[in-house]
């Protein structure tokens, strides 16, 4: 049984209305830096409904030819509650379980009565509420949160992990330009070192190839390599062929030919 009653007070702990933007300086060995994150504004959506539901479960029942009947209050919800809760919240495992044996059923028929009631109602408050300006503002919120963290993630990734919000805000505002200029000029700096490296590597293999100081070089079709590290050679081949093909590098062609050998090798 489900019976409606009234609250006295109005719930007040409706939604926030906005998200704002902090700003958290720190200094250290004398450099100073601000992160932008965010929080919610201390305005909240006003909750009018003071309808609230008296959940109880009755049982008819004879005894000495009379017909008795005995009730079992679960809990009281209000409005609101439903948006947020489930009556099981509402009561310890102990007190169900005292319940169940005084009704003289299993939990799975306790949880069959209350639903065949309940859940009418809670698609009923479910509708009602998303007509609210509550409601819609929530849905603003969680779409403008993800695309920040989307945002976040494939920045972080690009420049370094905590890096976006050093620049930008949860808007996606750039508030500091100086420094995602840092950022951009470090990572080009990080990949000419990466490409230099590869180079040096190259060449150093080449030359040992060439003079046969070691040959001990054993091409196979059969590659061990993982995936991303295939990935990785396939970049290193790609940026090594521009770099020796004979028309550019201006040889015999045998750095190429050295080249296709161990793209072999790698197996790509």
């Amino acid at each position: 049984m489900i019976q409606k009653v009234k609250k006295k007070k109005p719930n007040q702990y409706g939604a926030r209305k906005e998200i704002k933007v902090t700003e958290t300086t720190w200094s250290f060995n004398g450099e100073s830096k601000t992160s932008y994150g965010y929080t919610y504004s201390d305005e909240r959506f006003e909750r009018p409904v003071l309808d609230a539901y008296k959940i109880s479960i009755h049982k008819s029942y004879r005894e000495n030819g009379n017909v008795k009947k005995k009730q079992w209050v679960i809990c009281t919800m209000g409005y609101y509650d439903f948006l947020d809760n489930w009556y099981g919240d509402y009561y310890m495992q102990d007190r169900l379980n005292t319940w169940l044996r005084e009704m003289e059923i299993t939990e799975d028929e306790f949880y069959e009565i209350i639903n065949k009631k309940i859940d009418p109602l809670n698609r009923q408050i479910e509708k009602e509420f998303k007509q609210t300006e509550e409601y819609k503002a929530k849905i603003l919120h969680k779409v403008k949160l993800d695309e920040h963290r989307s945002a976040e993630a494939a920045f972080d990734k690009e420049y370094g992990q905590g890096e976006y919000k050093y620049c930008y805000d949860v808007f996606g505002k750039l508030r500091n330009p100086e420094y995602l200029e840092e950022l951009k000029i470090k990572k080009k700096a990080q990949e000419e070192y990466t490409r230099r490296s590869y180079e040096e590597s190259f060449k150093r293999t080449y030359s040992n190839y060439s003079s046969g100081g070691n040959n001990s070089y054993s091409f196979t079709s059969q590659s061990t390599y993982t995936d991303d590290e295939k990935k990785l050679l396939h970049e290193i081949y790609r940026m090594a062929s521009k770099k020796f093909h004979p028309d550019v590098c201006g040889d015999n062609g045998g750095k190429m030919k050295f080249l296709t050998k161990l793209k072999e090798q790698w197996g790509l």
